[in-house]
């Protein structure tokens, strides 16, 4: 279902970047940790406790309770409600993409904004990853290096479910595209990875 800028159908996003007529097919699919979610929504869980506690105190000291609950909701759906719905479509919708030829990575923000980057492998010059929290958590960063003439830098993405893994899986069709003929049954193999 598409509603304004967003979609909600993964699926119909991956056949429009997935050409498997070419050959291409999908390697890696990883939308990022829940963890992330409840991390955006930390101030909003406070300020809805700090609301509670206030209606609470209001109960007990007598104020009238239809203006303080009226009150307490229209700041809390102003304050929390949108901050929240936000933070989960950014997390629900977000993932990374990854097929032999590219990397996908879908960033949709809100009801009114999406933005799909395809990164092609030819235009990755590595990739690497680090720990996030001390390792604690079965997540991590990963960082993209683009190659100097497709504007250098890195692209950076945060809370990935077994960085490490997606990291590897990307490196390798990296070093695939770069020996320029990646080894007979390549494509197969990955097909059978999944």
């Amino acid at each position: 279902m598409k509603i304004f800028a967003l979609e909600t159908d993964i699926q119909k996003i991956k056949e429009r970047y997935c050409h498997g007529r070419d050959g291409e097919c999908e390697v890696l699919f990883t939308r990022y940790h829940g963890l992330s979610f409840l991390f955006a929504i930390l101030r909003e869980i406070i300020i809805t406790i700090i609301l509670f506690t206030i209606g609470i105190m209001g109960a007990v000291w007598g104020w009238s309770m239809d203006w303080t609950i009226g009150i307490l909701v229209i700041v809390w759906v102003i304050f929390v409600f949108f901050n929240v719905l936000k933070a989960y479509i950014d997390w629900m919708y977000d993932f990374i993409f990854v097929t032999t030829d590219k990397v996908v990575l879908v960033d949709q923000t809100s009801f009114f904004r999406r933005e799909v980057k395809p990164i092609h492998i030819e235009n990755i010059g590595g990739v690497s990853m680090h720990t996030q929290f001390g390792g604690i958590f079965p997540f991590g960063a990963i960082h993209i290096h683009l190659k100097e003439g497709e504007g250098g830098g890195d692209i950076e993405k945060y809370y990935v479910p077994n960085a490490e893994n997606v990291s590897s899986k990307i490196s390798a069709i990296v070093t695939a595209y770069q020996r320029h003929d990646p080894p007979q049954g390549y494509r197969e193999r990955v097909q059978q990875e999944q």
